[in-house]
């Protein structure tokens, strides 16, 4: 074990050094969220998403007032019902109740398909847009910044408003 240990930390310092003696790397990190947020395709995908998604949200809004009206209403009449009555009620809140989440679940499951939809196209430009960036710019290497993942970057070092700029010039050409 030992040995394995002191040949990778050879390998490791070998690596280092060979880096070193090239020369400096040009490090680029940008923020994909702002990217995709602030970008033409970003925010062309959002309107189309909300537009797409609004009458079934509004459906959705609609049968939860309605519940929560029933229930309510329920709540006021418990004691004066007679018990089967009550139980008749109970039982049409329940499926109620189970049919709202169902449409919520349904719902989200065709919001998630919509935005995977959406970002799969527009990342394919984006990945792109990058490389094609980070090639004619010379640098060595282009990270995304994540959060609870990037605690600290040099300003100098953040081209996410280049990278914006170039997705927004590929997104032109892809579209044609």
């Amino acid at each position: 074990m030992r040995k394995f240990m002191a040949v990778a930390l050879f390998l490791l310092l070998l690596q280092s050094s060979a880096a070193f003696a090239a020369g400096p790397s040009k490090v680029g990190l940008f923020d994909p969220e702002e990217v995709l947020r602030t970008s033409e395709p970003g925010k062309e995908a959002i309107k189309q998403f909300e537009a797409k998604m609004k009458p079934d949200s509004e459906r959705i809004e609609k049968q939860r007032k309605d519940f929560l009206k029933m229930q309510e209403d329920f709540q006021k009449q418990a004691f004066a019902l007679a018990p089967e009555a009550r139980q008749d009620k109970e039982r049409e809140l329940r499926r109620k109740e189970f049919e709202l989440s169902e449409a919520v679940r349904m719902f989200q499951n065709a919001a998630n398909r919509e935005k995977s939809i959406k970002l799969n196209e527009i990342l394919k430009v984006l990945n792109a847009s990058v490389s094609d960036y980070a090639s004619k710019n010379g640098y060595s290497v282009v990270m995304a910044k994540t959060q609870g993942i990037t605690y600290y970057i040099d300003p100098s070092c953040d081209i996410t408003k280049a990278v914006t700029s170039e997705l927004n010039k590929a997104w032109k050409t892809h579209k044609k």
